[in-house]
């Protein structure tokens, strides 16, 4: 189980990737679940009395405990159903930084969903198998994977971290980006699914001078009379909204260089980085680090499953992987 900030995916071994919903929860004011996942994302700014829509991961952590624990139950429930029984181990991809407290919260919700042995996987460990990155060599490889919550670097050789970095600065931090540049510039207030859209349709962290300038009809509320109002921006007009979170990405892999050793880090320099991640697929986003960083970039091959597929790696293959695991 890939549990993400912004989706939650889950791998059963011999059949792939069984399940991809947005990692959100919708309960009434009881506390009862009402919806998770998909539908319970279509609540999310038009929640209706009594209920509300919780996305209980920020920035890569635990926010909402009770919630992150029922979201468990929901989700491996239906890859139980999917299956008939539920596998006696369950390998969970969790953040490099979490706590004993989040540790104890995803053990017991697995535990309670059925799961007999419970293994955690750090993400970017995860990535790393799912991308084919051989880590049980001496020599190092990098990985940067940028997800909705945190953007995480690791230098990975036999089978460990030599060095490891998270900022809690990704895919939602570029949504938020775009909420604020269009109030300040169009006095337009948006919701987060509408910014994610704008992001996907027209951003970029590269402008391409050959290619032509797309538009998008942004429709939102005036931010002082409230009414609807639309206007219609440009891919290179909304390019300044996401240089903030961007050239922080960047900033971490520069930081990061400067503390490897001159060993790692000319191997990092002649090889390149692994990018993966969800937000790895903004346009642009290769040549923008390329360009920031000195170093060359390899998007693989399909960067929203490679955390889950890792973890599917390690189920399938588990007396080879059993030194990733962190507990």
């Amino acid at each position: 189980m890939d549990l993400g900030t912004a989706n939650t995916l889950i791998y059963i071994q011999r059949e792939g990737v069984v399940l991809n919903e947005p990692t959100v929860i919708v309960r009434s004011d009881e506390g009862d679940v009402i919806e998770v996942g998909l539908a319970a994302k279509r609540y999310i700014g038009r929640t209706p009395q009594g209920m509300k829509a919780v996305r209980p991961m920020k920035d890569g952590v635990i926010e909402d405990y009770f919630a992150v624990s029922q979201l468990i139950k929901v989700f491996l429930n239906r890859a139980q159903d999917r299956r008939g029984i539920l596998s006696p181990k369950v390998v969970i991809c969790v953040p490099s930084d979490i706590t004993q407290l989040e540790k104890r919260t995803v053990f017991e919700a697995a535990r309670d969903a059925g799961a007999r042995k419970i293994y955690l996987l750090e993400e970017t460990m995860a990535a790393a198998i799912g991308a084919g990155l051989p880590v049980q060599e001496e020599k190092p490889h990098m990985v940067l994977d940028i997800g909705g919550g945190t953007t995480e670097a690791a230098v990975i050789a036999r089978w460990a971290y030599l060095h490891c970095e998270t900022i809690r600065v990704a895919g939602d931090e570029m949504d938020d980006a775009i909420i604020r540049w269009l109030s300040k510039r169009h006095g337009i207030d948006i919701g987060i699914t509408t910014a994610e859209t704008i992001k996907w349709e027209i951003g970029s962290a590269w402008d391409d001078n050959k290619l032509p300038d797309p538009e998008y009809k942004v429709a939102g509320k005036d931010i002082i009379r409230r009414v609807p109002v639309t206007a219609m921006i440009t891919a290179r007009e909304l390019m300044p909204a996401l240089e903030e979170p961007l050239h922080a990405i960047a900033k971490m892999v520069e930081d990061m260089l400067l503390v490897l050793s001159p060993d790692t880090r000319a191997a990092i320099e002649t090889n390149g980085v692994t990018l993966t991640g969800g937000g790895a697929l903004l346009k642009g986003m290769t040549q923008f680090l390329s360009s920031t960083t000195g170093l060359s970039y390899h998007l693989t091959d399909d960067p929203l499953t490679n955390v889950v597929l890792g973890a599917g790696r390690t189920i399938e293959a588990f007396k080879e992987y059993q030194k990733v695991f962190i507990n």
